[in-house]
C-alpha cells in the first residue's frame, strides 16, 4: 500500500489557500506548509551533520545560506561565496549551482556564459580547506573532449570511481537537450568520453516544445539506495505548464554505456490543477525519512516565476515513490 504522505489537509479554497507560517517549532519537529521559499528555483540543498547548506545564483553571484531547521531558509541571512569577474567565458547567466563536499573540500559545480546562452558550459569552484566558509575560488571548465553547451551538472561516485552528469546539446544546435555521463579523473576534470544516456522521446518528454522551442531532458540528481542508482531529471518545456520529473534506473554494471540505464515510460512526479510544472529537485533525509526539494510555477502560466517546496517521499520494491505534488495550505510535520 502506498503511503499518504501529507499529516493533515487544511481548509481549501480552490488552488488559492491561505498560506501559513510555521504553526509550531521546537527543538524535535515543527508542522509548517509549502512552499518553503516565495522565491527561487532550481533548489540545491545539501547536509552536514545537522545543518541543511541551500546553495543558489542571484545575478551574477552565488550564495549560501546555512539553517538547521527548514522554515529558517527564508529569513536567515546569506552569505556571498563567489562573484564572477567580468569580460569572461563564465561572467553571465550563472545557473543551478551545485554545492558538493569530496575529499576535504568543497566544490560549487555551476552553469554560465558570456552573455550568449550558446555558450554555456559547466565551471566549478573550490574551498580553500574543509570549511563552508572558507574563501572559494574558480577552479575552470568542466567539460569532456566534445566541448558541447552544457548545464544542471552533478557528480557521484559510485563502486570507487566519480561521474559527471549533465544536460547539453549533441551538436551545436539548440533543438534538443539530451543527459550524458562521463567519468571523472578528479572533481574538477572529465577522463572520458561523454555517454549519451536520455533523450526526450515520450510525449510527456515533449510538451510545450515545438514552434522553435527545444525539447528538454535536463536537471539530473543522483537518487541512491539499498545499492540501487537512479538519476531522476526533468522534461517537458521549462516555461509551460507541463514541467515534470523522469526516472532513470541503473541496471547494467558499466555506466558508461546507454544500455545499462532504464528509462521509466511515464512521468514519476507531475503536475495538478493546482500545483503547476513541479521539476529540478535535490535530496534529503532527515530521521530516516526521505524528501524532495523542488521548484515549481507560482501559478498556470507563470513560466520561470517559481517558489521552493519540500515534501516526504517514500520507496515502493526499491524504486522511489513520489505521489503528487502537496498543494500548498497543507500542513506538513518535519521531525529533527
Amino acid at each position: 500500500m502506498k503511503k499518504i504522505y501529507y499529516i493533515i489537509v487544511a481548509i481549501l479554497i480552490g488552488c488559492n489557500p491561505q498560506l501559513k507560517k510555521t504553526e509550531h517549532k521546537n527543538s524535535n519537529y515543527e508542522i509548517t506548509t509549502n512552499p518553503i521559499l516565495k522565491d527561487g528555483q532550481d533548489p540545491w540543498i545539501t547536509q552536514e551533520g545537522d545543518t541543511f547548506h541551500y546553495c543558489y545564483s542571484k545575478g551574477n553571484s552565488i550564495y549560501l545560506k546555512s539553517v538547521t531547521k527548514l522554515t529558517d531558509l527564508e529569513n536567515t541571512k546569506e552569505l556571498k561565496i563567489w562573484t564572477a569577474p567580468k569580460n569572461t567565458s563564465y561572467s553571465k547567466e550563472i545557473w543551478a549551482p551545485e554545492l558538493h563536499k569530496i575529499d576535504r573540500k568543497w566544490y560549487v559545480y555551476f552553469a554560465a556564459d558570456d552573455g550568449n546562452n550558446s555558450n554555456h558550459r559547466m565551471h566549478v569552484l573550490s574551498s580553500e580547506n574543509d570549511a563552508i566558509n572558507s574563501t572559494f575560488k574558480y577552479v575552470g571548465k568542466v567539460s569532456d573532449s566534445s566541448n558541447k553547451w552544457a548545464i544542471d551538472g552533478t557528480t557521484f561516485s559510485h563502486l570507487g570511481k566519480r561521474y559527471f552528469v549533465w544536460s547539453g546539446w549533441e551538436e551545436n544546435i539548440n533543438d534538443k537537450q539530451n543527459l550524458y555521463i562521463a567519468e571523472m579523473a578528479s572533481p574538477t576534470k572529465i577522463k572520458s568520453k561523454r555517454t549519451l544516456i536520455s533523450t526526450p522521446e515520450y510525449e510527456w518528454e515533449k510538451r510545450g516544445s515545438g514552434g522553435g522551442l527545444p525539447t528538454i531532458n535536463e536537471g539530473p540528481e543522483i537518487l541512491k539506495k539499498n545499492n540501487k542508482v537512479f538519476i531522476m531529471y526533468s522534461a517537458s518545456g521549462s516555461w509551460s505548464n507541463f514541467y515534470c520529473l523522469g526516472l532513470l534506473e541503473l541496471v547494467g554494471e558499466n555506466l558508461l554505456e546507454k544500455s545499462s540505464w532504464k528509462k521509466d515510460n511515464t512521468p514519476i512526479f507531475q503536475g495538478t490543477e493546482c500545483v503547476i510544472s513541479p521539476g529540478h529537485q535535490s535530496f534529503i533525509n532527515i530521521k530516516n525519512q526521505d524528501y524532495i526539494v523542488y521548484h515549481t510555477a507560482k501559478s498556470k502560466g507563470a513560466g520561470w516565476d517559481r517558489h521552493i517546496k519540500v515534501q516526504p517521499f517514500y520507496w515502493e520494491k526499491n524504486k522511489p515513490y513520489l505521489g503528487k505534488p502537496i498543494e500548498d495550505g497543507v500542513l506538513m510535520k518535519i521531525e529533527y
